[in-house]
């Protein structure tokens, strides 16, 4: 087999990807503000600022300025750690939990159509795929 042909084949593809609509918004779902109210969402509406930067792979400089972004939006707040005030517990507000919620189920949505467009077989498939490169991660690096 001639993995470079395959890999030159799926690059082409991927600079098109941008132009489906369902890429654009799960793309969209994985950068910036929206990855850390996600991010937020899956560990219980609240986090310390050094875990989401080690997850996120951010600078904690850049998670700050999106802490401080979403507070003044009054998507998070920032509160200090009872059990240490060195520490500063992140915690999605009300108005934070309802547009992850939101922007989820629009998601859902979406990705639920092109699942069923491309069948029960290719579906699967897909979904396996992608979750078997999220196992291994960099590991050809």
């Amino acid at each position: 087999m001639d993995y470079t042909q395959l890999a030159i084949q799926l690059i082409d593809l991927r600079a098109a990807a941008p132009q489906i609509k369902m890429e654009r918004t799960m793309a969209q779902a994985v950068r910036g503000e929206v990855l850390a109210l996600n991010y937020l969402a899956a560990n219980g509406n609240r986090a310390y600022p050094k875990d989401m930067s080690r997850a996120l792979m951010l600078t904690t400089a850049r998670v700050a300025a999106m802490l401080k972004s979403l507070e003044g939006q009054g998507m998070v707040t920032r509160t200090p750690d009872p059990a240490d005030s060195r520490q500063v517990i992140v915690t999605l507000t009300e108005k934070g939990v309802t547009m992850v919620e939101e922007r989820r189920g629009g998601m859902i949505r979406s990705v639920s159509k092109m699942l069923e467009a491309l069948g029960e077989v290719d579906a699967k498939a897909y979904v396996r795929i992608q979750a078997k490169l999220i196992e291994l991660g960099d590991i050809w690096r």
